[in-house]
């Protein structure tokens, strides 16, 4: 019986597809598969693949990544699905570490881990950033609205719960966020160990950075949504804390639903935005309103927003009254 699916899609990536194969074979026992799908690839990269009966190669015409998981998650036969990336480099106890952590904690779907950058040119600071924020959570849901928690090609699956959730959906937006944030909604913790468990390469050829589905844009559609499905299914009287770029869509988008716009939150003094009372971080105390959007993405400017909640409105639970977002 097959313990494990490694999963990787991949289109024309013969400068690193032996290196990640090489990477997840060296880490997985003879009950583990690992299911190759081939995008329409025009390059020799199907000549990196050794001969390991392991191995399963899919191939489809050129249709996208979101497509390609797919084929490749509904023809896994693993209890479990382990993601990687043809040009990321998985670590040496991965695997037994992230099935091990499955197994003792069943209410958990996913479970990542940290990432180290590998050392090629790197096109900015962004993704460096992003890496050490993922590599410092302590509570993926505490801030699953601010970005994705989980790096993608990092993260082993139960593929039941996967399945019950209608796998990876296509559409306009990050096919791996959208999975992390229904999984949530549906009841399933998502974790990260303690332990680096894969080496990703930055490129300016990255798809999170040439493909519109990871625009900011496509990321606020999924969130959007998540918060409909959840904290905000039902209408309810909404508080924004924000400066007047960060906020500006978020009361756009309140605007459009069913929900009550009570007031804005700056630390810029003024009288109103977006037709509502814009008040200072003090008059937290008095306001009354079921649900708190914090949307500042200044570097350090969360920390201090979440020390002054804590002064101001000791009873509000992040992650459940009030929700970080970008």
């Amino acid at each position: 019986m097959t313990r494990v699916s490694w999963l990787l899609p991949f289109r024309n990536a013969e400068a690193w597809l032996a290196g990640a194969v090489a990477s997840m074979l060296a880490d997985s026992t003879a009950n583990d598969e690992l299911i190759l799908v081939d995008d329409g690839s025009s390059d020799a990269g199907l000549d990196q693949i050794p001969a390991d009966p392991r191995i399963r190669l899919l191939r489809q015409p050129p249709l996208g990544i979101t497509a390609a998981l797919e084929k490749g998650r509904i023809a896994a036969q693993g209890r479990w699905i382990a993601r990687m990336d043809a040009d990321d480099i998985s670590l040496p106890g991965r695997l037994e570490a992230q099935v091990r952590f499955l197994r003792n904690n069943p209410q958990v779907a996913v479970v990542g881990g940290r990432a180290e950058l590998l050392p090629t040119p790197a096109p900015g600071d962004g993704m460096r950033l992003y890496v050490d924020w993922v590599n410092g959570l302590l509570d993926l849901h505490r801030e699953l609205l601010v970005e994705s928690p989980l790096f993608h090609p990092a993260v082993c699956m139960r593929a039941d719960a996967l399945q019950a959730v209608g796998g990876y959906r296509d559409g306009p937006f990050p096919e791996d966020y959208d999975l992390w944030l229904r999984l949530a909604s549906a009841g399933h913790r998502l974790a990260n160990l303690a332990q680096t468990v894969i080496q990703i390469r930055d490129r300016e050829s990255r798809l999170t950075r040439t493909d519109p589905r990871y625009s900011k844009a496509a990321f606020r559609t999924v969130r959007c949504e998540f918060l409909q499905a959840g904290p905000l299914r039902s209408a309810k009287r909404v508080v924004v804390w924000g400066g007047k770029k960060g906020a500006r869509p978020w009361i756009q988008w309140l605007a459009r639903t069913e929900h009550q716009l009570v007031a804005v939150i700056d630390i810029v003094p003024g009288t109103e935005r977006g037709g509502r009372p814009l008040l200072l971080p003090d008059a937290l105390t008095s306001l009354d309103f079921d649900v708190l959007l914090v949307a500042v993405g200044r570097r350090g400017a969360r920390e201090l927003i979440r020390e002054d909640i804590q002064r101001l409105r000791p009873d509000l639970r992040e992650g459940v009254d009030w929700w970080a977002l970008l």
